[in-house]
């Protein structure tokens, strides 16, 4: 587990920094107590498996504005709040947009801190309506329904997702097994989430952003039944 911590304060970072590094999970962690710095590091492509967030940053901004730009940046990177005054910012936690696992009152004990990195690691490891990839030394669940295709290129695969991508180094074939029966393979590099087609337009199936992936001759009467077998089943 790849893991970091946003505190404006040095101590605090040093302290929870020596607590992870005492738990076998994690292998490795980053400190940051500015956030021009981590930002930076997620727009370079660090990718965190768990984020853990000073909420109290003695400015404008806290922890929980810093904590929806991360889920814009990194939406599967598991949040947990780390905070000397829980109560007097829970509500806007906990109605904050954000891939929230957990919260850590200062000062941290090893015992809350491992729970709260099991508690990730349970989250992360939950494969009902996801797939489990291996992104640039980090495991992410991507959900099924936030991926529109999958292709096949040089012997990687790309996830594809609305506004992201993510390239992994196994097969195609070997995703599509883990994937569920929403997904169409429609080209022999290309598996399509049938729920974000709009049409078929020729030997291209369109997507509803517009985006077009290729059919395969040997594969379009099929891929057109299953299309609409999907679709009837829905109805």
């Amino acid at each position: 587990m790849r893991a970091a911590i946003c505190d404006d304060q040095p101590q605090a970072l040093e302290e929870l920094k020596n607590l992870l590094l005492r738990i076998p999970a994690v292998k490795k962690v980053h400190a940051y107590s500015d956030m021009d710095d981590f930002w930076a590091a997620l727009q370079a492509g660090t990718c965190y498996d768990v984020v853990f967030m000073d909420i109290d940053w003695k400015q404008e901004k806290t922890g929980i504005d810093f904590a929806e730009k991360l889920y814009e940046l990194s939406p599967y990177t598991k949040l947990v709040y780390v905070t000397a005054y829980t109560l007097d910012y829970v509500e806007d936690a906990l109605l904050s947009h954000a891939n929230l696992s957990g919260f850590l009152k200062k000062p941290v004990s090893l015992e809350q801190l491992e729970r709260n990195v099991e508690k990730v690691r349970a989250e992360q490891s939950v494969s009902k309506g996801k797939v489990l990839i291996y992104y640039q030394g980090s495991h992410m669940a991507v959900p099924f329904q936030d991926i529109f295709y999958l292709e096949s290129r040089l012997h990687k695969t790309s996830i594809i997702l609305r506004n992201l991508e993510y390239v992994c180094s196994e097969k195609l074939e070997s995703l599509r097994e883990r994937l569920d029966d929403r997904f169409l393979k429609c080209h022999k590099s290309y598996l399509v989430n049938m729920q974000y087609i709009r049409e078929f337009r020729g030997r291209e199936i369109v997507l509803e952003d517009g985006r077009a992936v290729p059919v395969s001759k040997a594969r379009a009467r099929e891929a057109k039944e299953r299309f609409f077998d999907y679709i009837s089943n829905r109805i």
